[in-house]
């Protein structure tokens, strides 16, 4: 049971990074290094301010994983829709520093004037809007983690990405977009993947659609987040890290080729962690399906 459920999980984080080394490909066939840092500058800022929302997909996950092992429809139902209005919540506040302040989020990793700033600002712009999609697409693979569907989320991402990486080419040479056809290419993906799982999600009746739009007691939204405070001080941790390392690795030149072969180099690290990062949502779901039926027997 155990590969069952983790082999398509491997697959399916596998899916983001090889995307992200294809966007990177075509970028990089653009010929200019700072293109490649810009994008890597505003890829990271992205990256880092959405993932300290991640602590919402592993807390939604267990929650649902906990309510489908007590065979509780009601309650599995209930843990997603309270992951959606949060991550609603939270991607109102994210999208807002980005697309109002895009400058100040940069300067995190990029210094006034920094050459590569020409190209970071309208790649991060266009991606700000898809904070929302991209939230909503991880609490329903989250969500169908917790019921045990690991192959449905890993259909929907194979579609979603299958259309960023025939987009890429198209949209950066053929449309004269540069590096900003890639942030559509990316955000037209995160659309199309927020749009088939919450048809799929509201098809098996896992969510429903006035729960979302109903203002949800402390009482229910409390485990949430209180199971993500203790996540989101690693999350923190780990990011301040990151926006550190790139920082950094954008002030070494002007040029950009620092920046460009450091972005490259992460890039491939990733592809190459998808293992452990799987291994460890499988546990966030196993767990809570192995422990209640246990409690309930003792």
């Amino acid at each position: 049971q155990l590969i069952k459920i983790a082999l398509p999980c491997i697959a399916n984080f596998a899916i983001n990074p090889l995307i992200g080394a294809v966007d990177l490909f075509w970028i990089n066939r653009m010929g200019n290094p700072l293109a490649v840092a810009g994008q890597a500058a505003a890829n990271q800022v992205f990256g880092s301010l959405f993932w300290i929302t991640s602590f919402l997909p592993s807390v939604t996950a267990t929650l649902v994983a906990k309510q489908y092992a007590l065979n509780d429809k009601e309650g599995v139902q209930d843990a997603i829709c309270q992951g959606v209005v949060v991550g609603i919540i939270m991607a109102i506040f994210g999208s807002l520093a980005i697309l109002t302040k895009p400058e100040v989020v940069l300067s995190s990793v990029l210094t006034s004037g920094a050459p590569a700033l020409k190209f970071a600002k309208p790649y991060l712009f266009i991606r700000g809007f898809a904070f929302l999609p991209s939230l909503i697409s991880l609490i329903g693979f989250s969500a169908f983690r917790g019921v045990l569907d690991t192959v449905t989320p890993l259909k929907i991402s194979l579609i979603a990405n299958v259309f960023n990486a025939i987009l890429d080419p198209i949209l950066i040479f053929k449309a004269g977009m540069g590096v900003t056809g890639a942030a559509v290419a990316t955000l037209a993906a995160e659309i199309i993947s927020a749009i088939l799982f919450t048809t799929v999600l509201v098809n098996r009746n896992l969510i429903n659609l006035s729960k979302i739009f109903r203002i949800p007691s402390w009482a229910t939204i409390s485990p949430l987040l209180k199971g993500g405070a203790a996540l989101q001080i690693r999350n923190f941790s780990l990011n301040l890290t990151f926006l550190a390392v790139t920082r950094v690795t954008q002030s070494i030149d002007n040029t950009g080729v620092s920046a460009a072969a450091h972005a490259m180099a992460i890039q491939t690290f990733q592809i190459g962690g998808i293992v452990l990062l799987a291994l460890s949502t499988v546990a966030q779901i196993m767990v809570p399906n192995q422990m209640v039926p246990r409690m309930d027997a003792l």
